[in-house]
């Protein structure tokens, strides 16, 4: 397998934490509460398991989304509204 290295030429990781999985390139979303919504950013760039599908964000891309969550928790972002459903899990505790 050919080794990746990001735009600064560091190595990138071609074993997935699962320990049994390789991460390859591909795309993913990314979902995260902002105060009283939720916003989801399509299409991020990632290296993705191919075992368990675990998405590892590269640094580019997380500073990409830290400046999304900003322009959106300014409202400076027009973002297409999406229907959500929050639940909360609730189970017995085992003595």
């Amino acid at each position: 397998m050919e080794r990746q290295y990001d735009e600064k030429n560091e190595l990138i990781p071609d074993i997935c934490n699962c320990g049994r999985g390789r991460l390859h390139r591909g795309k993913t979303e990314y979902l995260t509460r902002v105060d009283d919504g939720v916003l989801v950013i399509k299409n991020v760039p990632a290296l993705i398991c191919d075992i368990c599908d675990e998405a590892y964000l590269t640094p580019e891309a997380s500073r990409e989304i830290d400046k999304i969550v900003k322009d959106f928790r300014e409202g400076r972002l027009l973002a297409k509204p999406i229907a959500a459903g929050e639940v909360e899990l609730k189970m017995k505790e085992v003595a």
